[in-house]
């Protein structure tokens, strides 16, 4: 039986008065969503483990049932490894973002896209810096190694930014060690030569194993269509097929028929495929609810409805999120999300209750 898991990264909001009171998912669902709900079971998902903050990496990680354990403390390493970045045992990578100041100190923009001629000059700079290597990976994110940089990682406070919009820079560069305060030391020159756009370190990690996905779950075969690092590197990490997919993007302007595509290319070889969508969470990180209820649309008719069509009779789908994401303040919340349990040619219902994030792979083949 072919069993796919959609996530659809940062989905589940609150409502908007721009959206006659709906959220983006309500408001920009058409038939093939409604098809999928009129014929689901439902329940809810805890997939941020208590003391992890709710980022991409740590829930899809849980999802594909990694104990809290296991997960990396931090998401560039893994990022890393899906961009082909060598990193050895005693380096660091870190999450190096472009992000915008206001006048009085506050983070404006905490995923801004500097302008070409910036980003050019900070990165520039960074990579001027000794033992340091930085690989652009989006239009506001970079991935920085630093060699040698593990003994730092004890001790070391860094925030995501897209959690903490409005608030002032001085309280969210890392802290507490050395290699922190010259990283907090940089942010704040690059701000001064290049204001009102600086660079903004987080995510610290250095290498680190996962449990291999078929080891997790009874000897079954899994495969990951995402074009968002973390996933894609978690599922390299973990033995999984990842194939490239030069056309889509981890943002609302993503190639979604290449994503089906791909997925069901996947399903004809694999017991299961997470099929990762980044766009709703890009685009609530711009604080942009129409932006995010637009997107739900465009999946609906460019992904949900074709992927419905196309799959075998008793293929099991669960439709999901990583993350509640709220566009009143472009950070994530670490409640239980809603899931939809599918199968086509079935017709399941009911509420199957509130989930470990980590049975999720084993809910969706119905063996919990």
């Amino acid at each position: 039986m072919a069993n796919i898991m959609i996530v659809l990264d940062g989905l589940e909001d609150t409502t908007y008065p721009m959206l006659a009171g709906k959220t983006p998912y309500d408001f920009g669902k058409g038939e093939a969503f409604r098809e999928l709900e009129a014929h689901s079971a439902t329940g809810r998902l805890k997939t941020t483990p208590e003391d992890f903050e709710p980022d991409t990496q740590t829930c899809v990680l849980t999802m594909l049932g990694v104990a809290p354990e296991q997960i990396p403390s931090g998401r560039s390493c893994i990022e890393a490894l899906a961009i082909g970045m060598p990193v050895e045992k005693d380096d660091m990578v870190l999450r190096c973002n472009f992000v915008k100041i206001t006048p009085d100190g506050r983070v404006e923009d905490p995923t801004c896209a500097a302008p070409k001629e910036v980003a050019n000059a900070l990165l520039a700079e960074v990579s001027a810096l000794p033992g340091v290597n930085v690989t652009q990976v989006g239009s506001y994110k970079s991935l920085q190694r630093i060699a040698g940089g593990k003994e730092y990682l004890a001790g070391m406070v860094t925030y995501p930014p897209h959690n903490y919009a409005g608030c002032p820079l001085e309280e969210l560069l890392p802290s507490g060690n050395e290699l922190a305060d010259k990283l907090a030391d940089f942010s704040r020159a690059m701000l001064k030569k290049y204001a009102p756009y600086t660079v903004y370190n987080w995510a610290h990690s250095v290498s680190q194993g996962l449990p291999a996905f078929a080891e997790l779950h009874g000897g079954k075969t899994g495969g990951m269509v995402s074009a968002t690092h973390a996933p894609m590197g978690g599922a390299i990490a973990m033995g999984m097929a990842c194939p490239e997919l030069p056309t889509a993007t981890g943002d609302t302007d993503t190639d979604l028929a290449a994503k089906v595509k791909a997925t069901l290319a996947l399903l004809a070889e694999r017991d299961f495929v997470m099929l990762h969508v980044g766009g709703p969470d890009e685009a609530t990180h711009r604080q942009d609810a129409k932006e995010k209820a637009e997107f739900v649309a465009k999946m609906d008719k460019e992904l949900m409805a074709p992927l419905l069509a196309a799959v075998p009779k008793g293929t099991r789908i669960m439709v999901t999120c990583d993350h509640m994401a709220l566009c009143t303040t472009g950070g994530h919340l670490s409640d239980p999300v809603a899931f939809w349990l599918y199968e086509k040619g079935g017709d399941l219902s009911g509420d199957l209750g509130v989930r470990e994030g980590t049975e999720a792979v084993e809910v969706l083949f119905g063996r919990v």
